[in-house]
């Protein structure tokens, strides 16, 4: 129902699933992005099953937009201070990898001077 495919150039790009022309065949035809066949059982079916994705796509994200000032209310000092933490963590394990790959890369330089040197 999200499908969008591309014949032309031979990519899907789905948000419901898969691309309804994958398989046999793929390269040419033109899928119906609602029914998934081709050539189209009946554009009226295809519409009616468009529009129910759509309508259950919007009612989700209306439920995940009326349920962020509310969980905000509930748990927003406890999330606040979880994001503090994570953010702390992370802040120190990211430093490490840093640190880790300016080792790794003082030592491809140390290798590097030597082997040169060796050659001279």
């Amino acid at each position: 129902m999200g499908a969008v495919c591309s014949t032309e150039q031979g990519s899907c790009e789905s948000q419901g699933g898969p691309c309804p022309t994958q398989g046999a065949g793929h390269a040419g035809e033109i899928h119906c992005p609602g029914c998934g066949q081709s050539p189209c059982a009946s554009p009226y079916d295809c519409g009616m099953a468009m529009w129910a994705g759509s309508f259950f796509q919007a009612m989700k994200e209306v439920q995940v937009e009326l349920l962020k000032p509310k969980i905000q209310k509930a748990w927003g000092p406890m999330m606040e201070k979880a994001a503090n933490g994570i953010l702390e963590t992370m802040g120190a394990c990211w430093q490490s990898i840093v640190t880790q790959a300016k080792a790794k890369e003082e030592f491809k330089d140390l290798l590097r001077n030597l082997w040169q040197g060796a050659q001279k």
